[in-house]
């Protein structure tokens, strides 16, 4: 599936399992949110939560887990229609790419490569040493 047409919308989903939260993730040029959540055997779904109840309402638990695929066997019920304050929660708990000299570097700069060749990256591995250290 290419990056660039996959769309990531979040849905609430009921299972024997409990209540989850996460992305559902799809084709927006083939198929649609409700197509994939109807017809499909199976769909992928990023960064699942637990969705727990406490005194202070619903509140999302990431369960650490990048991306499972649900069978819709399985699936009671969905809704697309989630609370505004279980949505920003959740949000807040998505893990962030990290910030700094390690992070992927930006457009801009990949432009800058007049001559349109991959620049060589070297990844140095903790406790390993740099080539030619």
């Amino acid at each position: 599936m290419l990056e660039k047409a996959t769309r990531k919308d979040p849905v609430l989903i009921q299972t024997t399992a409990g209540l989850f939260l996460g992305l559902v993730c799809f084709h927006h040029g083939f198929e649609s949110l409700n197509f994939v959540l109807e017809k499909r055997e199976f769909f992928d779904f990023e960064w699942p939560a637990l969705v727990t109840v406490d005194a202070g309402g619903l509140r999302p638990v990431l369960l650490g887990l990048e991306h499972i695929v649900v069978q819709r066997r399985n699936v009671i019920w969905y809704s697309t229609s989630i609370p505004e304050t279980l949505l920003e929660q959740y949000k807040l708990r998505l893990p962030r790419p990290p910030e700094g000299p390690d992070s992927p570097p930006s457009p801009s700069r990949k432009s800058s490569d007049k001559r349109g060749e991959k620049p060589d990256k070297v990844v140095i591995f903790p406790g390993g040493k740099a080539h030619g250290s």
